[in-house]
């Protein structure tokens, strides 16, 4: 604390100083982003399927919820109404995109549990949908989706 005022960092080196490190450090954040891209370039094969942590949660966050909702629309026991099968028929057609940004499978993957079961819960879901869509309509396949992520998110 200087004695004059008594308020610290009030020696003009010292403001300065702490100006130059924000500077700094500012710049060094912004470019470490690019660099870490740069690095996973380098560092994995082309061919290797890495997944961010945040395409991971919004993908997963897009199938929870549309788990979520094709739980709720078919587990009132009531028969399923016109609107509920586009509903379904849309809910079923989100989670298969969902599922397609998590990449292709078999690749490698940085998510070796995804990379291992991504293509059987992809043909579970477009399976769901086809039934869905047949006249009349089976709705079976799409009730057990949320048994279907049993797979990664089950017990060991």
């Amino acid at each position: 604390m200087s004695e004059r005022n008594g308020r610290v960092g009030s020696h003009p080196r010292l403001r300065v100083g702490l100006g130059a490190w924000l500077c700094c450090g500012s710049v060094l954040l912004v470019s470490c982003g690019g660099a870490l891209e740069t690095t996973r370039r380098h560092t994995y094969a082309p061919e290797f399927n890495y997944i961010t942590d945040s395409q991971l949660q919004s993908a997963m966050w897009q199938l929870a919820a549309g788990t979520s909702s094709l739980d709720k629309l078919l587990a009132t026991g009531v028969p399923v109404t016109l609107e509920e099968r586009q509903s379904v028929i849309r809910i079923l057609q989100n989670m298969e995109t969902a599922a397609a940004s998590l990449g292709p499978d078999g690749w490698p993957s940085n998510h070796p549990r995804i990379a291992q079961n991504i293509g059987r819960f992809r043909e579970q879901l477009a399976g769901a949908r086809r039934n869905v869509q047949l006249d009349p309509p089976s709705y079976y396949l799409a009730g057990t989706i949320s048994g279907a992520c049993h797979a990664c998110h089950g017990g060991e």
